[in-house]
């Protein structure tokens, strides 16, 4: 009888032996396996967030809060001034990626009936005009508030784009693609009523619907037609130059700058309030890591937790697996006696006990390979399904969408470390197997025999 007919022969014979063997292996190969996925994920997820948009920071003007005549509280905001000078010497201050500043207005349109506010009326029906170079970066996306639903994000490739909101586009049966013409408009309160400070009309502008949003939380609170962020009317830069309500270059809304690195955050924020072209008097800086801080510290503590099972299970697996086979093999002294007495070589005997222990391992291999998967759904589900930010990148924002992290791909492993631990794992149970043969093994047939006896 060839090593390979009795080692087949011994695992049909000893099934109970084998199928012990083989459950043991299996668990240690899932759960290990499992574990190197969670820690691969956490890193990955850990290393995208970082070196897509990881964290911006905007410059924004210093609410002022005084007492009118009337006793009566009024908070006001100077309109910020900065140049495209000003935004070119905070982006040399280093690792910023992309800025987008933002200009506001007003527009009406003949095509558009805006949803009525506080005393609303022909000559207030008008939404607020947020123009900017990437509509996906705007705080209200950033946050998550206001989600694009149909079409495409605003680049700053694009000219004379609009995206509007879903109850505004159902009010007036408009559609992406649909073309609307604007024309400029101001806001003022007088007598108790809202009018429009530009009741003639010199600036249009015919622009495109490229996107329509659907807001996530609702504004109770009474405001005017213009106010309600249900007209609020996101558009590409150029819109406003033509509506004669910005100059360019010039900029009088919040400007956002945005880092590819969350961790060098304070460091790059010290080093633009240095800048002596701004006065820092009447502007401050507002800073928003996307919750990076806190979904980086569940990572960090998820992985530090990980890296402590894999070292405890490993050991205590190792240590398992060696003595179930060492048992195994002192079980076996009578049969190693036996066919040393027949006159079979001790490299074949343990060539039979090692193919044997390998083919149990590989099969429980397999199927704990299979198993993983279903594991790694589980894991999934309790570890990452909170941990779903959204990135933004050169790809994304080119295209002009949001890239949802698809947390499950980072539960993978790649097939040279799969091999790799797999082969580990491998290399202790054989070693196991060949240690304890090997003290069997240097025992002549008479000795191994006396010991049974």
């Amino acid at each position: 009888m060839t090593v390979t007919q009795r080692a087949f022969a011994y695992i049909r014979r000893k099934k109970g032996k084998t199928a012990g063997l083989f459950l043991v292996i299996f668990i240690v190969a899932v759960f290990l396996i499992s574990c190197f996925r969670v820690l691969n994920a956490s890193k990955l997820l850990s290393r995208d967030i970082r070196t897509s948009i990881g964290a911006a920071f905007y410059l924004r003007a210093s609410t002022q809060v005084t007492m009118n005549e009337n006793g009566e509280t009024e908070v006001t905001e100077p309109k910020l001034h900065i140049t495209q000078k000003d935004i070119d010497a905070i982006i040399k201050t280093g690792e910023i990626k992309y800025c987008n500043p933002i200009n506001y207005g007003f527009a009406k349109s003949g095509n558009i009936q805006f949803i009525p506010g506080d005393k609303h009326t022909e000559e207030n029906n008008m939404g607020k005009v947020t123009a900017l170079r990437f509509s996906a970066l705007a705080p209200d996306f950033a946050n998550e508030t206001a989600v694009l639903t149909e079409g495409t994000h605003i680049t700053e490739e694009d000219t004379k784009k609009i995206l509007i909101s879903q109850p505004l586009a159902e009010e007036n049966s408009l559609s992406v693609g649909d073309l609307v013409t604007l024309t400029h408009a101001g806001l003022q309160e007088s007598n108790g009523a809202y009018t429009d400070e530009i009741p003639v009309k010199t600036a249009y502008v015919q622009v495109e619907i490229s996107g329509i949003y659907q807001l996530h939380t609702r504004d109770a609170s009474i405001k005017p037609t213009a106010g309600l962020a249900e007209n609020e009317i996101y558009a590409s830069l150029d819109v406003l130059h033509q509506l004669q309500e910005s100059e360019t270059g010039i900029y009088t809304g919040e400007v956002g700058f945005y880092l590819t690195d969350p961790t060098s955050m304070e460091h790059i924020t010290e080093k633009v309030k240095a800048l002596p072209s701004i006065d820092w008097s009447t502007h401050f800086i507002r800073t928003n890591d996307f919750q990076y801080s806190k979904i980086a510290s569940r990572l960090s503590s998820l992985g530090d937790l990980v890296k402590i099972l894999l070292i405890l299970v490993s050991i205590v697996s190792a240590a398992v697996l060696t003595l179930l086979i060492t048992i195994g093999m002192h079980g076996r002294m009578h049969e190693a006696g036996i066919l040393l007495a027949v006159g079979i070589p001790k490299k074949e005997i343990m060539a039979g006990f090692l193919l044997e222990v390998v083919c149990i391992t590989i099969f429980a291999f397999l199927l704990s390979y299979l198993a993983s998967w279903g594991v790694a759904g589980f894991l999934n589900q309790k570890l990452f399904q909170e941990i779903q930010p959204h990135l933004f990148n050169d790809s994304t924002l080119a295209a002009g969408s949001e890239d949802s992290i698809p947390t499950e791909a980072y539960l993978k492993l790649n097939s040279i470390h799969t091999f790799l631990l797999y082969l580990c794992q491998l290399f202790v149970i054989t070693a196991s197997t060949a240690a304890s043969s090997i003290t069997i093994l240097r025992l002549k047939p008479k000795e191994i025999l006396s010991k049974m006896s």
